[in-house]
């Protein structure tokens, strides 16, 4: 009975440590995304900026 209940243990510390490995990677996941998701809205507003100025320029121009 001492060897099944070590085993058990055994296996659940395993699925434990697989759960908290898994939980570090989708937060680094996460991290990532965040920060690609407030550099993408950055470069959108940067686009933005362009497009207004060369629409003003066009109409200079015109």
């Amino acid at each position: 009975f001492t060897i099944l209940k070590e085993k058990i243990t055994q296996k659940l510390q395993q699925k434990d440590n697989t759960i908290t490995e898994t939980n570090t990677k989708l937060q680094e996941s996460n991290r990532k995304v965040e920060e690609l998701t407030k550099e993408n809205q950055e470069n959108e507003q940067v686009l933005e900026t362009l497009f207004k100025e060369f629409k003003e320029l066009a109409q200079t121009l015109e």
